[in-house]
């Protein structure tokens, strides 16, 4: 449904500006059914003749209440157009709920019979999405020789997952050099992840002792104090340092926290169009922000775990007590936790980027027409030229995974290229 604001009687006295105030709104139902033909129908397979009669057993489990996944999808939103179609602008907010969504592949247990131990589908679990987006349109100036056009677009979108599949199974939290855990746990983000938090390294002696909650030195029954470990590895100076969450002086799975996930808060783009009589100019730039990724690339380059070529940072390791500026803990060959998955290799990948730069130059009637064409132009376009960032990698689009348990990782992918391109349009 829509309602045509800018139309009613009461609103004659912004004819001269206001040419469109829209308001609309929209709810609907779609389905997504299982694949593949007839997945709900159980089937039996021969399995070999006994005596003179053909034996057969269940091959396929019957799905009697197997149902389509299910999205509900409510959009609220408003289009405005001014000063004769000079500004347009649009806004939408939106929110969609899923559920019985479909599972495939679902595990069974062995001894029911089926020798795949699967099942096709299974529904189960609830997901959300909720958003926005706004999109404005600007001409800026018009006259005989000159035009100039902005344009600029903002998005954002939350998913949370509402409700876990009945069938889901804890994770079992890894706690080991280089890796990072994945949780699906209801009210977060598909695309979260966990790890520790990191602390930077152990200066002294004195500061692996454990703590309390209140920062006290803890004390063994011998009046002793007591060292950190991370897992069963005892921790020196020099050692990475972790955040103890439950204070009980060992880094294990306990200490395990959300880091984040790699859903941007915004994304966007715009530009420009400039035309100066048979010129034209077209810019458009793409963001990303606040988007967290895993820099696997720097983890394995700091890592000092084996023979592995290292980058330059580790020359700023720690080496004595007198390196108390460093984050980068100490050189272990095969040896220790020094770097577990933690928010020391989360980082911030927002970007700015010009994705494309264009001149254009349209040649005047006169010279088309004495070639015998209609119309006669040439391009040159330049694209993914400059890139603004403060991430450390080599690219900071990193793809992103499309299964609901991936990580984004950046192992040193190779960066978009700059290119450029030019050509000649002829129509006759």
């Amino acid at each position: 449904v829509s309602w045509q604001f800018a139309d009613e009687p009461f609103m004659k006295w912004s004819d001269e500006w206001l040419a469109e105030w829209k308001f609309r709104a929209s709810y609907g139902k779609s389905g997504n059914a299982p694949s593949g033909t007839s997945p709900y129908v159980g089937t039996y397979a021969a399995i070999g003749n006994y005596m003179d009669a053909s034996a057969i057993s269940s091959n396929t489990m019957q799905l009697n209440k197997l149902k389509w996944e299910t999205s509900t999808e409510f959009d609220i939103g408003t289009d405005i157009t001014l000063f004769d179609g000079r500004l347009t602008a649009t806004f939408d907010w939106y929110r969609k709920h899923t559920r019985d969504l479909l599972q495939k592949k679902v595990s069974v247990p062995e001894y029911m019979g089926y020798p795949t131990a699967q099942i096709a589908y299974w529904n189960s679990g609830k997901l959300k999405n909720e958003g926005w987006e706004f999109r404005i349109d600007y001409e800026v100036f018009k006259n005989k020789d000159w035009q100039l056009k902005v344009n600029w677009n903002i998005n954002r979108n939350i998913n949370t997952i509402v409700e876990l599949p009945e069938n889901m199974s804890s994770d079992d939290p890894q706690v080991a050099n280089g890796t990072y855990n994945t949780k699906i746990l209801s009210g977060t983000a598909v695309g979260s992840f966990f790890g520790f938090k990191s602390a930077g390294v152990y200066k002294n002696l004195e500061d692996t002792y454990a703590k309390d909650a209140s920062g006290n030195v803890m004390y063994d029954l011998q009046g002793q104090p007591i060292i950190m470990y991370n897992s069963s590895f005892r921790c020196y100076p020099g050692d990475a340092k972790y955040v103890d969450i439950n204070y009980d002086g060992r880094i294990d799975k306990n200490d395990i926290v959300y880091l984040g996930n790699y859903n941007p808060v915004v994304s966007g783009g715009g530009g420009f169009n400039l035309k100066y009589k048979q010129f034209g100019l077209t810019v458009f730039l793409h963001y990303r922000l606040g988007q967290k990724i895993i820099n696997q690339a720097r983890m394995n380059a700091e890592a000092m775990y084996n023979r592995d070529n290292q980058s330059t940072a580790v020359l700023r390791r720690w080496r004595t007590e007198a390196d108390t500026d460093t984050d980068i803990p100490r050189a272990l060959y095969n040896y220790g936790l020094n770097y577990m998955g933690s928010d020391r290799f989360v980082e911030d990948c927002s970007f700015l980027r010009l994705k494309t730069l264009s001149l254009n130059y349209n040649f005047p009637k006169s010279i088309c027409k004495s070639l015998c064409v209609n119309s006669l132009s040439m391009f040159i376009t330049g694209y993914d030229l400059f890139t603004f960032s403060s991430y450390t990698g080599q690219d900071p689009e990193v793809t992103l995974p499309s299964s609901v348990t991936g990580l984004a990782v950046d192992n040193s992918q190779t960066p978009r290229s700059r290119r450029a391109s030019m050509g000649i349009t002829v129509n006759f």
